[in-house]
């Protein structure tokens, strides 16, 4: 579904040339879920916005089925409604309801009636168990709420694909698990996902896949069992010991 050939992407700041990939090769299958892992200022993130072109490659390849991403032809904004996006930092309208949140992109884009939109919406939020909160303000809403918000948000276009980067690292502590629930019921319904991550217990649970990142190249990658139980490069060794 996702195939990214040789990427790099060079950051120019003031003092100087950042390269902060340098080289990531990767293929993600429909339906499988590759969890992004490393330390910070590895690449992950920026690994990751490159697939939908929120970052721009310095060079390289990115394909979503069979169209070149960043391709200046491509209609960039016609596939990003195929890939669902959730960012560390809700990024939800603080001045429209919960429902509003929801149906503004489906209905902006023309894709869905008002009345198909907020009937999806009010079944996205039974699935994450937060339909009496539909005429609520997201200041209203306790962090893991409005996670589960961008989720259902993202989920409302119907997207073939979702992109999760880093969505509990601003959460408090306890309401981390309500997030990693949603996440894990997505995957067991079939969704494809990428999701950067310092959850290792989520890793394990639902990854197909574990991605080690360090210094903007992938090190090493494997099914979570190898990757968790023998993993062979010395820096994911060293890495593992140090957050599990």
């Amino acid at each position: 579904m996702i195939t990214v050939k040789d990427l790099h992407k060079t950051f120019h700041t003031p003092d100087g040339d950042l390269q902060v990939l340098k080289g990531v090769s990767d293929h993600i299958e429909k339906g499988e879920k590759v969890v992004i892992v490393g330390p910070s200022g590895s690449g992950k993130s920026t690994f990751l916005r490159c697939m939908n072109l929120l970052e721009t490659p310095t060079s390289g390849e990115v394909w979503f089925e069979d169209k070149l991403v960043n391709d200046k032809k491509s209609d960039i904004d016609k596939i990003r409604m195929q890939m669902g996006m959730v960012f560390q930092h809700f990024n939800l309208f603080p001045h429209k309801t919960i429902m509003q949140n929801i149906t503004l992109a489906p209905t902006k884009l023309k894709l869905m009636s008002k009345e198909e939109a907020s009937e999806k919406a009010l079944q996205l939020l039974k699935r994450v168990g937060l339909v009496e909160k539909a005429d609520a303000y997201p200041a209203q809403l306790s962090g893991g709420q409005k996670q589960r918000i961008a989720i259902v948000r993202a989920l409302a276009m119907n997207p073939k694909v979702m992109l999760f980067d880093e969505p509990t690292s601003a959460l408090d502590p306890e309401m981390v698990g309500e997030v990693l629930q949603v996440m894990s019921e997505l995957a067991e319904s079939g969704m494809t996902m990428a999701v950067v991550t310092h959850e290792m217990g989520f890793a394990r649970e639902i990854a197909d896949r574990v991605l080690f990142m360090h210094d903007g190249l992938i090190l090493e990658q494997a099914p979570p069992s190898e990757f968790f139980g023998n993993p062979q490069n010395p820096r994911l060794q060293d890495f593992l010991a140090k957050v599990l």
